[in-house]
């Protein structure tokens, strides 16, 4: 059988192309030895069930009695509903993986509440002295009093390990402890120690690096002899940043879809028109990273990332959880988006309510070539903005409303050039802009987005920083003319004290300027 790039589930060495799955976590080994109760916790479908049913396979091999278990079954369930579940999830587990001889025992009849600390203590005396190791994944889906109750009994033994209770448990999810606990208090700050003060460390899954997206894709090349060819890795890499969805979502589009004939190699091109392709089809992974944003404390960091703006605190919990989902990292130049594909995701989705109630543009802003005409179309969206400014506010998602008008313009540009080009997105956190390019027909249009913010900078301050950055994006892109839009949101302007124009030749540049 011919293995494929695995984009659902678990990965098998012989079904799919896979680097050695504990590569990225080289604690664990040292954790276990140890008898040391840990979290690891990454983003969805970074390969965090497949490193840990490798690491329990590994673990087994060298005698220890080990054994991963998801207890996504309890989700929203109340203790008296949860607790039976857990049992019946590790219980399931040892089944498929364990000998019978290292089988559970029958669950006693305790009260609630102890039942998994009784069964957990009898099980590990049962196969004294060899060790019991637990590997829970899915752990951060428990909530409010089944999750205080989980913590507590699996710390209820700890001083009692490894001869009367599991050497070594991992709790494995999406989030960190911390955000465990807060949920379990329903939103309520708590003490981070508690109730599972026995956590030695907190683990996180890295991404790929471009070495390692090329050394996987390489596999498909070993195998069927289609190659990559020159700047192709690169690509994927640029665009995915390493995250192991994307890297293996791109190679299984070109793979299955764009390049089905083994004896053609795979481009650069190719994997361009494959991360369009997936940010065009809504894949499931995308959709469920775009309905974080609608979560309040998520829109709180993300919306202050999509405008540029430098007062973002990534101390806060609420920081790090776009970070534990996979949202946000943290760039040279500020919080940013993970990679541009959720860049351009992240943009999109924001800004769909309002791309679809625009109205079709009905200037003349394509060129007899095929080509933008740029005045035309800044021109018109800024008269459109002076009449329907109102229009976008309403449209745009809650938590959001600080950058309406970033998602208004993005959406006009997005409904100019739909089908025939494409709207290429550059924002972070501490930049104070949105940097937008525009290819369409081979031409590139670059365009620069800034706010006047009341209290923050003076006008004065916008338009000179925001020429500088202008000049030095179209030299890093090889262009010689772009766009600076600065939206003056001082209250008490009136329209034509808003909305001005300046033409600037700056050396080799010339700059349009416009105010609205």
């Amino acid at each position: 059988m011919e293995r494929f790039f695995n984009t659902t589930g678990p990965c098998e060495p012989s079904r799919h192309y896979m680097l050695p799955a504990e590569r990225r976590l080289p604690e664990l080994g040292a954790l276990v030895r140890r008898d040391l109760y840990f979290v690891v916790h990454a983003a969805r479908q970074t390969g965090k069930t497949t490193t840990m049913r490798s690491f329990a396979a590994t673990l087994r091999a060298q005698g220890v009695v080990a054994l991963h278990a998801t207890i996504e079954t309890s989700q929203g369930a109340s203790l008296a509903e949860a607790e039976p579940r857990w049992l019946e999830a590790i219980a399931r587990g040892a089944r498929a993986d364990l000998a019978l001889a290292d089988q559970p025992p029958q669950p006693a009849d305790v009260a609630t509440g102890e039942r998994l600390a009784h069964w957990l203590g009898a099980w590990a005396m049962a196969l004294a002295p060899r060790r019991l190791v637990l590997l829970i994944d899915e752990a951060d889906v428990v909530t409010g009093e089944a999750m205080v109750s989980l913590l507590r009994q699996l710390r209820s033994g700890f001083h009692l390990r490894p001869a009367c209770y599991p050497a070594s448990i991992a709790l494995v999810g999406m989030r960190d402890l911390r955000d465990y606990l807060a949920a379990a208090k329903d939103g309520v700050p708590v003490n981070p120690g508690s109730p599972f003060n026995i956590k030695a460390e907190s683990l996180t899954l890295r991404n790929f690096t471009e070495a390692e997206v090329r050394e996987l894709y390489a596999q498909h090349t070993a195998d069927t002899g289609q190659a990559f060819a020159p700047g192709a890795v690169a690509r994927a890499y640029h665009w995915s940043q390493g995250q192991p969805f994307l890297v293996n979502k791109l190679g299984a589009i070109c793979m299955d879809k764009l390049v089905t004939d083994r004896a053609v190699a795979i481009t650069a091109a190719h994997v361009d028109l494959a991360k369009e392709t997936m940010v065009l089809s809504r894949i499931t992974h995308l959709d469920n990273l775009a309905r974080r944003l609608e979560e309040p404390r998520v829109a709180a960091i993300v919306s202050r990332v999509l405008v540029g703006d430098d007062d973002v605190d990534t101390s806060t919990d609420a920081f790090e959880y776009c970070i534990d989902l996979g949202l946000l990292v943290r760039a040279r130049s500020g919080p940013a988006a993970a990679n541009p594909i959720y860049r351009e995701v992240l943009a999109r989705q924001l800004s769909m309510r309002a791309q679809d109630n625009l109205p079709l543009p009905e200037a003349p802003w394509l060129r007899p070539d095929g080509t933008l005409d740029a005045p035309v179309v800044i021109d018109q969206f800024l008269q459109w903005w002076r009449e329907n400014s109102d229009f976008a506010v309403r449209n745009t998602p809650t938590g959001y409303h600080e950058c309406t008008v970033h998602l208004a313009f993005m959406a006009f540009l997005q409904k100019v050039v739909n089908g025939g080009g494409q709207v290429h997105r550059e924002f972070a956190a501490g930049t104070g802009r949105v940097d937008l390019c525009v290819e369409l027909a081979g031409q590139r249009t670059v365009i620069e987005l800034k706010r006047v913010v009341p209290g923050l900078h003076s006008p004065e301050r916008v338009l000179r920083e925001g020429q500088a950055q202008l000049c030095a994006n179209l030299d890093t892109m090889g262009v010689s003319e772009g766009w600076l839009v600065v939206f003056d949101l001082r209250p008490g302007l009136s329209w034509d004290e808003r909305m001005w124009s300046r033409e600037v030749e700056a050396g080799p540049r010339r700059l349009h300027l416009r105010g609205a």
